[in-house]
């Protein structure tokens, strides 16, 4: 078999580097998009799962603050009903406090 000289050897072999890289950077390009579009999706999914977090956290604190009003209003309650009571006046609507009456007398 004849020789072939240096330089034809090594373009022959050039060419077939050249022909893997770009069959690689097609296969790289094919794993790209559905790679950018995963990240994407995985990023929506995150954002959205960090919103529904926050949401039952604040629903938490909503339902803590309601159950709190309710024991400090029926609290306030019993307190204006002992006093109205000790004071022996009846009703919540009052003319006067019960100190001005004393005063005044």
């Amino acid at each position: 078999m004849p020789k072939l000289p240096n330089n034809l050897a090594s373009s022959a072999s050039t060419l077939n580097y050249r022909r893997s890289l770009n069959n690689n950077n097609n296969m790289k390009r094919e794993f790209v998009f559905p790679l950018i579009v995963g990240l994407i999706f995985g990023a929506l999914i995150m954002i959205f799962w960090q919103f529904n977090v926050r949401l039952n956290n604040a629903g938490a604190v909503l339902t803590q603050l309601e159950q709190a009003t309710a024991q400090n209003t029926k609290n306030v309650g019993d307190i204006i009903t002992f006093i109205n009571n000790a004071t022996g006046q009846k009703g919540a609507a009052q003319t006067g406090t019960p100190a001005a009456e004393t005063t005044n007398k």
